[in-house]
Order: structure tokens, then C-alpha cells, then sequence
């Protein structure tokens, strides 16, 4: 790839915004980047619970995140440009979270461990866009754990769904039976059945057996 046309697919990645073609150029010239090329026959790319030692941001291309929990999953798509799931470099366990895989063919962009701390201490422009990446991703979590009283069922479900999803992505398709789901939010079965049904009615979620598609929030 021409270093132009290069520079310009890297400098739309979230956490390359703003940083020169000079300094783009001097990592690219050090190895630190190392492009891979994804397709869906590949499968998982990564999954929950892997080891996390390298930067991976996703260049051309989607991606499925898949979240599990007790009795439930999770899928929602990703589209470039985008970072997955950077805070597994730093967590404790630095380990993934999610699960991963290709959606359509694509390209990746990715940076070990050590060479992303050493551009963190030395690039101001590439350190601020992760700590306002960061602290906006503790925002979303804090606010969804807010436990705010409703006995709304729909607002209930959509509350739910806010507080599994890793992205702010839409749709999201949940699989789980519908007993789990009145459990998780302490409602009937039978009251759930009919607010979905409500909700698909106002094309806000398509059911299929044992998924929910959820298209969009509420206006």
C-alpha cells in the first residue's frame, strides 16, 4: 500500500486521529504496525478469554462481538474504522472480554504491547485519544449500572440490553429463551411476551425463535 493511502486509512482510526504522517511514517518504519487481512471462513479471530498483548484496531471491514452471559448471548456488528476492545492491554488480566469474528473481508491494524507504551509515553495526540476513549467507555458503564426504578416493562427490557451491549451499536441480536429474560428483569413471562410483541408491532425488534433482534432504541 502506497504510504499516502496509508496514512489516510490509519489517521481515520479512532486513536490515530491527529497524529502526523511524520510520526505514522517513523512507527511504520520501525515495524511497529503490521497490517493482517481477515475473512469470514477464518472464523473466530479472537476470543473471550484470550490473552491480550497486542493493539488491534480494525481498518477496512466488520466485525461480530460477541458477548456471553448466564443463559443469554449477545452479537453486535462492528464497522471500520475501529478499536477492539483496547482496555485489554491495560486491565488486570489483560485478557479479551468479547468474542470476535470477521463479518466481511477486511484488514486489521495492529501494534504489540510494548511498541503501543512506548508511542503512549511519547505521543501526546495518540495518549489523549485513548484516556478520552477510556473514560467515555467508564461513563456508558457507570450510567448503565444506574439502577433507575421503572415499572415500564418495555423500558425495563431496553434498560437490560443497554447494561450487556459493549458497543453503542445498532441492531443487537439477543438469544434467550423468554423465561431468562422475564427472570433478569423480574417480570412474568407472559408480560414480557406481550411487550415484545408490542415492540415488534412498532418495528423496534424482530423475534424469531429464541432471538430478539433489537433494530434501534426508542426515539
Amino acid at each position: 500500500m502506497p504510504i499516502s493511502d496509508f496514512y489516510l486509512k490509519v489517521t481515520t482510526l479512532p486513536l490515530l486521529q491527529g497524529v502526523s504522517a511524520e510520526q505514522i511514517l517513523h512507527m511504520q518504519e520501525r515495524g511497529a504496525f503490521r497490517i493482517v487481512s481477515i475473512e469470514p471462513e477464518e472464523g473466530y479471530i479472537i476470543r473471550s478469554g484470550q490473552h491480550c498483548n497486542m493493539l488491534t484496531m480494525l481498518m477496512e471491514g466488520s466485525l461480530m462481538c460477541i458477548s456471553k452471559g448466564n443463559e443469554w448471548t449477545l452479537e453486535e456488528e462492528i464497522h471500520a474504522p475501529a478499536v477492539i476492545e483496547e482496555e485489554a492491554l491495560w486491565n488486570r488480566s489483560q485478557t479479551y472480554n468479547h468474542t470476535y469474528r470477521p463479518l466481511t473481508n477486511g484488514r486489521l491494524l495492529v501494534a504489540d504491547r510494548s511498541h503501543t507504551m512506548q508511542f503512549l509515553m511519547h505521543n501526546e495526540v495518540f495518549r489523549m485519544n485513548l484516556l478520552t476513549r477510556m473514560s467515555s467507555r467508564i461513563e456508558r458503564q457507570y450510567e448503565s449500572s444506574i439502577s433507575l426504578e421503572t415499572t415500564d416493562i418495555q423500558d425495563k427490557i431496553l434498560k437490560l440490553i443497554q447494561r450487556i451491549s459493549y458497543t453503542q451499536n445498532w441492531p443487537k441480536r439477543l438469544k434467550i429463551k423468554m423465561t431468562t429474560l422475564a427472570k433478569l428483569i423480574d417480570e412474568t413471562r407472559l408480560n414480557v411476551s406481550i411487550t415484545l410483541r408490542q415492540m415488534q408491532e412498532a418495528e423496534m425488534v424482530v423475534l424469531t425463535r429464541e432471538h430478539i433482534t433489537f433494530k434501534h432504541l426508542p426515539q
